[in-house]
C-alpha cells in the first residue's frame, strides 16, 4: 500500500495544487466582486454556473484525453498520442461558434428563470464574456490531458499557477480600476466591476491553452509522441474520443445543470439567500475543487495499471487516493464545524451593507451542511474518476443523470410543503426554503457517493478497456 500511496501523491499533489489554484481564483474573484458591489457576487455565481453548464459537456469530452493517453502509454503506443491531441484540438476550436451564439442569448436565458430584474443585466454581461473563453477552456483541458496522462503533472501545476496569478492581477485592475475616481462618473480608469472579472477569466482560459500548445512543440515531444504527424483529421479516433468522453461530459452537465437549477431557485428567494449561498459554496469549492485533481490522478492511474499491470495495483491506487481525499476532507469539515465565523469573516474585510451582514450570519450556518457532505463528496468524486479511467463512463453518466433529476424534482415539488409545515404563517419562508434546498444538496451528494461505491465494489470496471 505504501508504494501505491507514493505513486498517488506523486501524480495527484501537483494536480491538487493546480485545481486548488483554480478554486482560489474563483474565491478571490467573487470576494472582490462582493467588495465592489455585493449584488455582483450573486450575479457572478448564477452566471458562472450557467457558463459551466453550457461548456462542461465539451470539457468532459476533452478531459478524456488524459485517461486514453494513459492507456496508450500503458500499451506502449506513444505515437498515437499526437493524433489524439490533434483530434481534441480540432474539437475544441469547433466549439467556438456555438459558445458565441449561446453567449448572445444570455439575457433571455436569465429572464426565463425568473431572476431578480436588477441582476439580469449583470448576469447577462458576465455570461456573454465568459463564453468567449469557453473554447479556450476546452482546449486547455484537452492539452493538459497529455501531461496528466504521461504523469508529468508538475507542468500542469506550473501553468495553472501562472494562469492564476495572471487572473488575480487582471481581477484587481479590471474590477476596481486604477487611479483616482472621475469627478463626473465616480469611476476609476478601467473600473469595470463584474465585466472586468469576466474578461480576466476568459483571458486566463486562453492563456493556459496557449501555454500547453507552446510546450507541446518542444522537439523532444514532437518526435516521441508524433505531435506534428497527427495533425490530420482521424475520424475513427475522433469517434473514440467522443464515445468515451461524451458520458463524462453529460455527467458534468447533469450535475452542473441540477446544481444550477437549485442555485437559480435560491436566487428567486432574494439577494440575501443568494449571497449567503455563494459565500458557503465558495468555501465548499476550496475543499472540493482540489479533489478534482485527485479524481484525475485516480483516473489516469487506473487506466494505465489496467493495461500494464492488471486490476490489483489499480485497486490499491484507488484506496490510496480515497485515504488522502478523506484526510483532506476531514480537515475542512473540522474547520467548517468549529470555525465558520472565522472563515466567513474574510468577506467582511471591506465595508458592506446591512443585507451583507445578514448574509454573513446565514452563510455560517450553511457551512454546517458542507461539513456534513464534504467527505461523501470526496468519495463520489474519486470513485467516479476511477470508473471513468477504466472506461465505465456510461454508468457514471446514468447514475449522475438519474440522481440529479431526482434531486431537482424532489426539491421543487416538496419545497412548498416543507416550508408550510415549519412556517404556516409564512413569516420566515425564504430562510426555511433556503435550508430545504441545502438539505436537498446534501442528500444528493451522499446518494451519489453510495451509488459510485456500489459500482466500484461490483468490479465490472476491472474488465473494461478503451484501447
Amino acid at each position: 500500500m505504501i508504494p501505491a500511496l507514493k505513486e498517488v501523491l506523486r501524480v495527484a499533489v501537483p494536480l491538487m495544487v493546480s485545481t486548488g489554484m483554480f478554486s482560489l481564483v474563483l474565491f478571490v474573484d467573487r470576494t472582490l466582486l462582493l467588495w465592489h458591489e455585493p449584488s455582483q457576487m450573486g450575479a457572478a455565481m448564477a452566471a458562472g454556473n450557467l457558463f459551466w453548464v453550457c461548456v462542461c459537456v465539451f470539457v468532459g469530452i476533452a478531459s478524456m484525453t488524459s485517461a486514453i493517453i494513459s492507456q496508450y502509454i500503458g500499451a506502449d503506443q506513444p505515437k498515437r498520442v499526437g493524433q489524439l491531441l490533434w483530434q481534441a484540438t480540432w474539437f475544441a476550436l469547433a466549439t467556438l461558434p456555438f459558445f458565441l451564439l449561446v453567449g448572445g442569448l444570455g439575457e433571455s436565458l436569465f429572464r426565463l428563470t425568473d431572476q431578480p430584474e436588477h441582476l439580469i443585466p449583470m448576469q447577462a454581461a458576465y455570461f456573454r464574456i465568459l463564453m468567449w473563453g469557453g473554447a479556450g477552456e476546452v482546449l486547455q483541458t484537452a492539452l493538459s490531458g497529455f501531461y496528466s496522462g504521461t504523469h508529468r503533472t508538475r507542468t500542469i501545476m506550473l501553468v495553472s499557477l501562472a494562469s492564476g496569478v495572471l487572473n488575480l492581477v487582471l481581477d484587481v485592475f479590471l474590477i476596481f480600476g486604477v487611479g483616482s475616481p472621475d469627478p463626473e462618473t465616480g469611476l476609476r480608469f478601467l473600473e469595470l466591476g463584474i465585466v472586468g472579472a469576466a474578461i480576466a477569466s476568459s483571458l486566463s482560459f486562453w492563456f493556459k491553452g496557449v501555454c500547453y500548445a507552446v510546450l507541446l512543440m518542444k522537439p523532444s515531444e514532437r518526435e516521441k509522441y508524433g505531435i506534428l504527424r497527427g495533425i490530420r483529421l482521424n475520424r475513427r479516433m475522433m469517434k473514440r474520443l467522443i464515445y468515451f468522453g461524451l458520458p463524462a461530459g453529460l455527467m458534468y452537465v447533469t450535475e452542473a445543470g441540477g446544481f444550477t437549477v437549485i442555485v437559480l431557485q435560491i436566487g428567486r428567494l432574494g439577494d440575501v439567500p443568494l449571497q449567503a449561498t455563494t459565500m458557503a459554496i465558495n468555501f465548499n469549492m476550496i475543499a472540493f475543487i482540489p479533489l478534482v485533481g485527485m479524481s484525475i490522478a485516480a483516473s489516469v492511474l487506473v487506466g494505465q495499471h489496467l493495461i500494464r499491470t492488471g486490476p490489483g495495483p489499480a485497486i490499491r491506487c484507488v484506496i490510496a487516493a480515497l485515504c488522502v481525499g478523506w484526510a483532506y476532507s476531514v480537515a475542512w469539515a473540522i474547520a467548517y464545524i468549529f470555525a465558520p465565523g472565522g472563515l466567513i469573516a474574510l468577506y467582511s474585510l471591506s465595508p458592506t451593507g446591512v443585507d451583507s451582514e445578514i448574509a454573513f450570519e446565514i452563510a455560517e450556518k450553511l457551512l454546517g451542511f458542507v461539513a456534513i457532505y464534504v467527505i461523501m463528496d470526496a468519495t463520489q468524486l474519486i470513485l467516479a474518476g476511477a470508473l471513468r479511467g477504466a472506461g465505465d463512463t456510461w454508468f457514471v453518466l446514468l447514475a449522475g443523470l438519474v440522481l440529479s433529476f431526482v434531486a431537482v424534482i424532489v426539491g421543487t415539488v416538496w419545497q412548498p410543503v416543507a416550508v408550510r409545515f415549519q412556517d404556516p404563517d409564512g413569516q420566515a419562508g425564504a430562510l426555511l426554503a433556503l435550508d430545504w434546498w441545502w438539505w436537498v444538496i446534501t442528500g444528493w451528494i451522499c446518494t451519489l457517493a453510495i451509488v459510485m461505491a456500489g459500482r466500484f465494489l461490483q468490479g465490472k470496471w476491472q474488465r473494461m478497456r478503451m484501447v
